[in-house]
């Protein structure tokens, strides 16, 4: 009763404005749609002298419009949204944990090149370049705050997770000026110095993301670190869908869980030790406020999403005792079944290592598989929030 009087009474607030020129042509809430017709353009800003100017692109670019358009009588068509046009960044650093790498929007063969020129430029040789394992290695050079030890640095280019993608992931290594330098190399793994780690891949991005003509293709580099597709949505005949991951566990886990809280996605309890996950999943959450606009969300009184608010009051002990025991994929897994079937809202999760590869699959919350339709749909949700 009381949200049906206090609707009736905005209502009738917005009806008694309207008769004061607030709404209309001539009103403060006028529509605005075609105001852009009537803007000037302006000249670009200039930078001072001496300062170098980071390229910029567009986030929400307007359409090209053919043709004359007579105003009042058109509609502004909507720019894409920004999960559309995440590949506009074309050089980032990715992070996740402890782990730093640098992500391009372009394949290895085109990456590779840049990367030489890199180096050239910077005065760093090369003592190894190896295309086919993806593998560079400079010379030993020196630091001058530190005479007395010598460094030297491998970058490993791989295929990104994202199709047409290339990571680079850089490892720093330091020794004693007197150590011989015939000695083989032992990588170790983690960099010697994180900031001597941090420092080439802030400069190996910067480089990257300035090289506006870097797009040619090496011919040498047409299969770098051997070609291997990082992620598949495998959907064998007569078997459930799954995506395989050919990473290492502790980066799958992580990007896994990534996705599962992106997007659609909620994730709410997970025992990654186990590989077992607690998601809901939702599309509505994709639609941002721009979308709905205020007036609409106030009008559908949609409020908290109820399916990841009941969610969150379960347990991973209670979804796990749901599962039906009989459900091979959670064999070996401590708590499963032994409770009575319940209706619990949302899916689970489940990653395994088989072989050199990590498998993905979604299942019900009683452990059973899904129509191959919803279970195609929510692993290509993961798989486009991988990173």
């Amino acid at each position: 009763m009381t949200k049906l009087t206090t609707g009736a009474l905005v209502c009738a607030v917005v009806s008694t404005l309207s008769g004061c020129g607030i709404f209309g042509n001539d009103g403060y809430f006028r529509d605005r749609g075609d105001d852009y017709q009537m803007a000037n353009s302006l000249p670009p800003l200039r930078m001072p002298a001496g300062i170098t100017e980071k390229p910029q692109e567009e986030l929400y670019e307007v359409p090209t419009i053919a043709g004359d358009v007579e105003r009042g009588e058109f509609v502004v068509p909507r720019p894409q949204a920004l999960n559309v046009n995440v590949g506009l960044d074309r050089v980032k650093i990715q992070k996740l944990g402890s782990r730093r790498w640098v992500l391009v929007n372009q394949p290895p063969d085109e990456v590779w090149p840049q990367l030489h020129y890199f180096l050239r430029t910077t005065g760093l040789q090369l003592a190894m370049s190896d295309a086919g394992s993806g593998t560079m290695e400079t010379t030993w050079l020196t630091f001058g705050e530190s005479p007395e030890t010598k460094d030297k640095y491998r970058l490993q280019v791989e295929s990104g997770v994202q199709p047409d993608t290339t990571e680079i992931h850089v490892r720093h290594l330091s020794a004693p000026m007197s150590a011989p330098a015939s000695e083989a190399v032992t990588w170790p793994a983690q960099s010697s110095s994180a900031e001597r780690e941090g420092w080439m891949i802030d400069e190996m991005s910067t480089a990257l993301a300035t090289d506006a003509a870097g797009t040619s293709a090496s011919l040498v580099a047409q299969a770098v670190g051997g070609g291997k597709v990082k992620v598949q949505v495998m959907e064998p005949a007569g078997q459930e869908p799954f995506v395989a991951l050919d990473l290492a566990m502790n980066r799958a886990r992580a990007t896994v869980a990534h996705a599962l809280n992106t997007g659609a996605y909620r994730l709410h309890k997970e025992d990654a030790d186990q590989g077992v996950y607690y998601v809901t999943f939702d599309p509505d959450r994709e639609l941002s406020d721009e979308d709905e606009g205020w007036f609409s969300s106030w009008r559908s009184g949609r409020g908290e999403d109820k399916i990841a608010q009941s969610a969150d009051g379960y347990s991973l002990e209670q979804v796990l005792a749901n599962v039906d025991p009989s459900a091979q994929l959670f064999a070996g897994i401590p708590g499963v079944g032994g409770a009575p079937a319940s209706d619990i809202p949302g899916y689970l999760v489940v990653m395994r290592q088989v072989g050199e590869s990590v498998q993905v699959r979604v299942r019900s919350t009683r452990g059973k598989p899904l129509s191959r339709a919803r279970a195609s749909e929510l692993l290509m949700a993961i798989r486009q929030n991988l990173i």
